[in-house]
């Protein structure tokens, strides 16, 4: 047979023509095919059992099986579709099988020594195994109540700033029931881009829809899921103060939100195509005044009425009233609470009370404030950090025994030492004479035997190793431990005794050597 396609109708009307005792030649001339076509046709209708006495059943029987097999014909039944229709019920098993692709079952065959190609076999699951076509469902929008957000690349633009090209994109919002649009070219697609277009967006529209449908990306969403799907914390403060709710679509869905799907195509082609802006300021303002004046005014397949029809007679009025107050853009940031009581946010470091130390908490940032939060409870504020490297620090949230060291500074000691007596406020100055850490610890820890021996017996301890020029911690507690601080005379008397002596060196030279 020719590999034109016949019709079951020029099948059955050749059959029916035969049947009633007309020649071969003579049917060929009234429908007007070939000979040799009409002979394929009756030789197969005889090898399927059709007689010349043969009814209309019998008649509709082989012209059926004629034309299907023709077409099969037609769609390349070669060998290699043969083969594999001897294996029809083994990759039927298979297609039903978790996770099983066209790829793992050529090498399946493989391992049972059947050489398939995967364009063959491809070619045979999508005859006789056919997947349903992709379908939608149209879905009614009343005024109001909800918008589709999209980004869109929009090619290379050049930044007024630096009067270089950078890559662009466009942020569309098309409110659902009128398709009144929104176009503003950015960028970037962060967070604060994103929250900027949403403003500005509801500024243009007056109003804020009941909801905002979006895809799943991370300035929006940060974990996607179909049901429970988890908004980053900067958007979800917007949503909260401009009273609208987030519609994340499914993953790699964007057919969810088709609306503004078809309003990137459209922006490219109306916008973009033809045309040379001379910075993305100036494709704004013709994204703007195509918006207002161009594409609101063409009337729309599915509506029959233009955009600025269906939003200022239906829907401008039933949005939801912009807020009084200006939103301010947070940043939001995950952290660490280190060994030193500090989290790191944005190069500066922030102190965070003892108990929280090797926390991951959340960082909320404004231009003035840092907030801290531990499951949704805030647990410091500070203000926040003017320049990198910078330590905001609150010494209340280190523990008591890190505080006191670090308020009883050189000046504290000294003061505390003051009170206590003249060898006191003497002993410390000379400790405190090299202003190191260890220092501040040793002075401190000479206070605190005041705390056990009483004021007096410190200040007559340190008057005593001040005599012999002795600073040394260990030997200042010796003295009040074995009550040396007492016994005032003996130690005076024989160094009196010493002086005016003949000898060559101070007897105070060997005032510490008698000690030892």
């Amino acid at each position: 047979m020719s590999r034109r396609n016949i019709p079951m109708v020029e099948v059955q009307e050749v059959l029916y023509r035969w049947i009633k005792g007309r020649s071969e030649r003579e049917i060929a001339r009234l429908v007007g095919t070939s000979r040799n076509t009409i002979h394929k046709i009756v030789k197969k209708a005889t090898d399927h059992g059709l007689k010349r006495e043969a009814d209309d059943k019998e008649l509709e029987r082989v012209s059926l099986i004629i034309v299907g097999e023709k077409n099969t014909v037609q769609k390349g039944c070669g060998p290699s579709q043969v083969h594999l229709s001897k294996y029809h019920e083994q990759i039927e098993a298979w297609r039903s099988m978790p996770h099983m692709t066209v790829t793992q079952m050529v090498r399946l065959f493989g391992e049972q020594g059947q050489k398939i190609g995967q364009t063959s076999l491809r070619r045979y699951i999508g005859r006789y195994f056919p997947s349903l076509p992709n379908t939608t469902v149209h879905l009614e929008h009343l005024p109001g109540k909800q918008s589709q957000v999209d980004f869109g690349t929009a090619g290379l633009m050049k930044d007024p700033l630096d009067g270089k090209l950078h890559k662009s994109h466009a942020f569309i919002m098309t409110l659902s029931y009128s398709r009144y649009r929104f176009v503003r070219f950015v960028f970037r697609q962060d967070i604060n881009t994103w929250i900027d277009c949403h403003i500005r967006a509801f500024q243009f529209f007056g109003g804020v829809p009941s909801t905002v449908m979006i895809d799943n990306l991370k300035a929006g969403v940060i974990s996607a899921d179909f049901y429970d799907p988890t908004l980053n914390r900067a958007y979800g403060e917007l949503e909260k103060h401009y009273g609208f709710v987030v519609d994340p679509t499914k993953v790699r869905t964007p057919q969810h939100k088709g609306k503004v799907e078809r309003s990137v195509t459209i922006m490219r082609q109306q916008i973009l195509a033809g045309r040379d802006f001379k910075d993305i300021e100036d494709a704004n303002r013709r994204a703007l005044h195509w918006c207002r004046f161009e594409i609101s005014q063409r009337v729309t397949r599915t509506t029959g009425k233009t955009p600025w029809e269906m939003f200022s007679s239906k829907e401008q009025g039933c949005l939801n009233p912009l807020p009084a107050e200006e939103f301010t853009i947070p940043i939001w940031q995950s952290g660490k609470v280190h060994r030193d009581h500090h989290i790191v946010f944005e190069g500066s470091f922030y102190s965070v009370p003892s108990r929280y130390v090797e926390e991951t908490v959340w960082v909320r940032a404004t231009q003035r404030m840092v907030e801290i939060f531990l499951s949704e409870q805030r647990i410091k504020t500070h203000i926040r950090a003017n320049s990198k490297g910078q330590w905001i620090t609150d010494q209340q949230d280190y523990p008591k025994s890190a505080r006191m060291f670090l308020e009883k500074d050189a000046s504290h000691c000294l003061a505390e030492a003051g009170t206590i007596g003249v060898s006191t406020h003497s002993f410390i100055s000379q400790v405190l004479t090299r202003p190191t850490v260890t220092s501040q610890r040793k002075a401190q820890s000479v206070l605190r035997l005041a705390d056990h021996y009483g004021t007096q017996r410190l200040e007559a301890a340190c008057q005593r190793a001040l005599l012999f020029e002795n600073i040394a911690l260990k030997s200042l507690k010796l003295i009040l431990i074995h009550n040396l601080d007492r016994k005032e005379e003996e130690y005076p008397r024989a160094v009196r005794d010493l002086e005016g002596s003949s000898y060559l060196r101070s007897a105070r030279e060997f005032i510490s050597e008698c000690l030892a």
